[in-house]
């Protein structure tokens, strides 16, 4: 797999598969998924809610992947990713194990190519070191993957990422 870390805006990647993240209530209301409904994501929130509503729940578990169509951006699927819990509490290991399942899905999903946020670190409360830690954690030699863009909004956390990779000798 080709890891790339770099500043960029990721809802402007194009990719198979984006990665976003999300809330419990799966509401589009800040972060990346805020910024998809502001580009015009409103497809995407129906498609939120009718999940929750099938579901028949008004909330997800930490830990949660919801698949939806890519609404207005130029991939093919957004998987949004709940890496906090109602109380805006995560860790690392939450992180990680949401990581390794998402590398799953985007397999399932035939996603060749992947864009991943520094999941849990705007609302929720980990430093860009602990998603690095988590990011390295759940790599291994078995991910399917061709190509992952770990896409940042500040090129300090670029150079954090890559340092912990590089020291991990997980970049290829």
């Amino acid at each position: 797999m080709n890891i790339e870390v770099r500043k960029a805006n990721i809802i402007d990647e194009e990719v198979d598969i984006l990665i976003s993240t999300a809330n419990p209530s799966l509401n589009m209301s800040g972060g990346i998924n805020g910024a998809i409904l502001q580009r015009g994501g409103m497809g995407v929130q129906q498609e939120l809610r009718d999940y929750l509503q099938k579901q028949n729940r008004h909330w997800v578990k930490e830990g949660t992947i919801v698949v939806t169509s890519p609404g207005p951006l130029k991939v093919k699927r957004i998987f949004h990713a709940v890496a906090i819990n109602g109380f805006y509490e995560s860790s690392c290991q939450l992180v990680s194990e949401l990581l390794r399942s998402l590398w799953k899905k985007c397999e399932e999903y035939h996603g060749k190519t992947v864009a991943v946020p520094a999941l849990a670190t705007g609302y929720g409360p980990l430093s860009i070191q602990e998603f690095a830690e988590a990011l390295c954690n759940s790599l291994s030699e078995s991910i399917r993957i061709e190509k992952l863009n770990v896409v940042l909004h500040k090129q300090e956390y670029v150079e954090i990422v890559n340092e912990m990779l590089k020291s991990r000798n997980k970049l290829l």
